[in-house]
């Protein structure tokens, strides 16, 4: 194993973990092959029955300039603001906080071979009827600082399935390392979308899914009568640098959220790279 950690080209800093593993090999290797994995029941109860007091927490908050980031879609019917995204909540709350550490982060770093740095966290509303995502990679999202190795972690709040607009996912396109031709929303291109065999990854509170920035994945429109959260947290190795104050610093200034917007201000140049294949107005 140590042999393996070493070879993966994460600079001199990379070195094996002291900590108790949580991964198998088997895991491991699963994921380095697939470019997912899945684990099932993990978090601890402590975490598990409070995902739902958070992301209302989260849902609650306030509009405020400066702080945590929301982001809306329209109802194509109604015209109506649809919550979709809350992002940089972090700092403000100590319970989310935590959850970015811990178990989470000892998974991330194992699966880097070194240390893992918190890159970006987010929670994703789709309410009933709310549109999905578009089939896409997240790689193009964190080109601005040169990154080509980060992994993000999926935490369902509501159950994922095929009613609830729950993830597909496709194994092994990652190895490629390559971001994939794009429409101009920044989803992958129609024709190579229908190419691809996608998997579909139905899961549930107390899961955890942890898959490669470039692999292929996208959701469907929420057909259920509950609003399906996820909480989605995302990590680089901590020998290529430091950047979630950086990232969100860029996202601020290139595509804020509303109550931050010049209204004579054109943002489509930084929704390019901060609002890839997604409902976000």
């Amino acid at each position: 194993m140590i042999a393996r950690f070493a070879n993966r080209g994460f600079g001199t800093m990379s070195v094996p973990l002291s900590r108790p593993k949580v991964l198998s090999e088997a895991q491991i290797n699963a994921y380095e092959a697939d470019g997912y994995v899945i684990l099932k029941d993990i978090l601890p109860s402590s975490v598990k029955e409070n995902l739902k007091a958070w992301a209302r927490l989260l849902e609650d908050l306030p509009e405020t300039p400066g702080k945590w980031m929301k982001y809306y879609e329209t109802d194509s019917n109604t015209g109506e603001r649809l919550l979709c995204r809350v992002e940089n909540f972090s700092p403000f709350f100590k319970d989310l906080k935590n959850l970015t550490e811990g178990l989470i982060k000892d998974v991330s770093s194992e699966l880097f071979g070194e240390e893992a740095s918190l890159y970006k966290e987010k929670i994703n509303f789709k309410m009933p009827k709310g549109n999905g995502f578009n089939a896409h990679q997240d790689q193009p999202a964190f080109t601005s600082f040169g990154i080509n190795t980060l992994l993000t972690v999926l935490l369902p709040v509501d159950p994922n399935t095929r009613l609830s607009g729950g993830i597909d996912i496709v194994a092994r396109e990652h190895r490629k390392k390559e971001i994939m031709p794009q429409n101009t929303d920044g989803s992958i291109r129609t024709d190579i979308e229908a190419k691809l065999n996608w998997l579909p990854v139905d899961v549930y509170p107390g899961d955890l899914v942890f898959f490669d920035s470039y692999a292929p994945h996208r959701s469907d429109v929420n057909l259920s009568t509950f609003t399906r959260r996820n909480i989605y947290l995302t990590y680089n190795p901590s020998s290529l640098g430091y950047f979630r104050d950086k990232y969100y610093d860029e996202k601020r200034r290139l595509f804020p959220p509303e109550c931050e917007r010049d209204p004579n201000k054109d943002y489509s140049e930084g929704a390019r790279v901060f609002n890839v294949a997604n409902p976000i107005k």
